[in-house]
């Protein structure tokens, strides 16, 4: 596996938003791209992922199939702009938290995680499907696509700058590039454990994901 470049984004992402002083056409296409994500991810949880149809999502989001097409070629690729914008809202959530700038590497990575499983809560359902989608393969959603591949590197690169950021700390000992790969197969295994976690509030997902990064640190700690 390739070591990933920390800090790497992604290119050529669509916005979330219109940036500061767009024009009335920038803003008309915002809020399309907001209705056509909103109204296919109420389907994919509402009716599962494969049954959900580019028509149906189109006829939800009030525009016609092929306005919709301009957006996105495919609904995978509706799915993927998801996981992008859920991406970096946990990002920005680490990096706009000023508690966690001082932080030690466990609470940081709570903090990611946590922002994360908050993100994908509402369509669970859905979250279930697509774990599948990913590791089957072939998929336009697995890692051989290139969108998804970009995502992957994001935040994997963001990851690695925290683990960096702990090693010139003190916090832990200098870690290679094996660091971030792991904790992206640590991450998968608490995405799975949440999807089972039928207790209030996901309370054990919390407690299994404070116990376990605690673990983890205090071990790169003794390397």
């Amino acid at each position: 596996m390739r070591s990933v470049k920390p800090g790497a984004r992604s290119r050529g992402r669509r916005r979330a938003a219109p940036p500061p002083g767009a024009g009335l056409r920038e803003r008309k296409k915002a809020a399309t791209l907001r209705r056509i994500t909103t109204a296919a991810l109420e389907l994919f949880q509402a009716r599962g992922f494969d049954a959900t149809t580019t028509r149906a999502i189109a006829r939800r989001a009030g525009i016609a199939e092929g306005t919709l097409f301009n957006y996105f070629p495919a609904k995978e690729d509706i799915a993927l702009y998801f996981f992008e914008l859920e991406v970096e809202h946990a990002i920005a959530t680490v990096q706009g938290t000023p508690r966690l700038r001082s932080a030690p590497l466990d609470e940081k990575l709570f903090a990611l995680i946590e922002a994360q499983l908050g993100y994908l809560a509402p369509y669970e359902r859905f979250i279930g499907a697509a774990v599948v989608q990913a590791i089957t393969p072939g998929s336009r959603l697995g890692p051989a696509n290139i969108k998804a591949h970009a995502a992957w590197v994001r935040y994997l690169g963001f990851v690695q700058d925290l683990f960096e950021e702990a090693a010139r700390k003190k916090q832990i000992a200098p870690v290679g590039w094996w660091a971030p790969q792991a904790y992206w197969v640590y991450y998968m295994t608490v995405v799975l454990f949440w999807l089972h976690d039928d207790s209030p509030g996901k309370q054990q997902t919390l407690a299994f994901l404070d116990r376990s990064l605690k673990a983890g640190v205090a071990i790169l700690r003794r390397r």
